[in-house]
């Protein structure tokens, strides 16, 4: 008689094994393609932070180009806009210069003249008749308001007392009370004859176009930061070298390696020596000429910036035209 398994008979471990082992197995190879997707995972994240550093160099160099872009085109739009009023103009006077003066840590350069009384005034051309914000103690919203009331050139201020002007401030309000228009006539009143030497040195006794608390006049007056920010006037940092025309910041920078850091340095420089260090740099600055830069260098250190600004009227960047 022939006897069948009988798994009844089997210890009551063994049924469990097998479903145990083939969990087991299952389990392993799960767990061996999850360390192979997290290794993938670990190695696509260590590319990804390379390429964040990369692009995070890139967008400095990036900032830095646009800033000396920036840089460029500011002076551009200056240099057009004394183009624009040497074409308007009929005759250019050039008297001395008092506008400001220079420090150890700052010089103006001016590009104008001043205290011109025909249209070769560049100051009148940019200025105009009607630019009442350059008066101290006038801003946007105030401008708004004078004009609001009639008072819309220079003539029309001055003609105005100080108490006409008091009344119209009144109408709107108590945040105008602290104002004093008392100087605004006489500002308007230089403004309009074209005295702006007097305007500055006016000015920069004033506080806020107050008459009531004076200063020591040795911050810029309101139509010297009016100036320089529309580009008429331009300020250099002391020995700044773009202050030489035909000088960008990449030449500048070249110049400072070569250790010409001032512009004395730069004055005291053979035109050979700074041509060799231009051709070391590339071909790059091949079109650059440095024949002018010494002579504009002195005159930037001795301080003559009403000859510097002449001299450079008669070149073509930086050049002999």
């Amino acid at each position: 008689m022939i006897n069948l398994f009988d798994f009844c008979s089997l210890h009551w471990i063994f049924p469990w094994l097998l479903p145990f082992l083939l969990g087991l197995g299952l389990g392993w190879l799960l767990w061996g393609k999850y360390k192979a997707m997290l290794a993938d995972l670990e190695t696509k994240i260590t590319g990804l932070n390379t390429r964040i550093v990369g692009l995070e160099s890139d967008l400095e160099a990036c900032k830095k180009s646009r800033l000396e872009a920036e840089g460029n085109v500011s002076m551009l739009k200056g240099r057009l806009r004394e183009m624009e009023a040497s074409t308007s103009a009929t005759s250019v006077s050039a008297p001395v210069v008092k506008a400001a003066t220079v420090t150890e840590s700052a010089a103006i350069a001016p590009v104008s003249t001043i205290n011109t009384a025909g249209d070769g005034d560049k100051w009148f051309a940019a200025i105009g008749t009607d630019k009442l914000q350059i008066v101290e103690g006038i801003g946007p919203k105030m401008e708004e308001v004078l004009n609001e009331n009639g008072i819309k050139h220079f003539s029309s201020l001055a003609a105005a007392s100080p108490s006409s002007l008091r009344d119209i401030l009144n109408k709107y309000g108590d945040k105008y009370r602290i104002i004093d228009p008392n100087t605004w006539p006489q500002q308007a009143a230089l403004a309009n004859d074209r005295k702006w030497n007097d305007l500055i040195a006016l000015q920069k006794t004033l506080d806020t176009g107050r008459s009531d608390t004076p200063t020591d006049g040795a911050t810029d007056s309101k139509l010297e930061k009016w100036l320089i920010k529309t580009g008429v006037i331009r300020r250099w940092s002391q020995d700044d070298l773009k202050a030489v025309e035909g000088i960008g910041p990449k030449i500048e920078e070249l110049l400072h390696n070569a250790g010409i850091k001032t512009w004395r340095g730069l004055s005291q420089t053979s035109t050979a020596k700074i041509q060799e260090i231009l051709t070391a740099a590339g071909s790059r600055f091949a079109l650059a000429d440095p024949g002018t830069w010494p002579k504009q260098a002195e005159l930037a250190a001795d301080g003559k910036w009403d000859e510097l600004q002449v001299y450079q009227d008669a070149l073509n960047a930086g050049k002999n035209k």
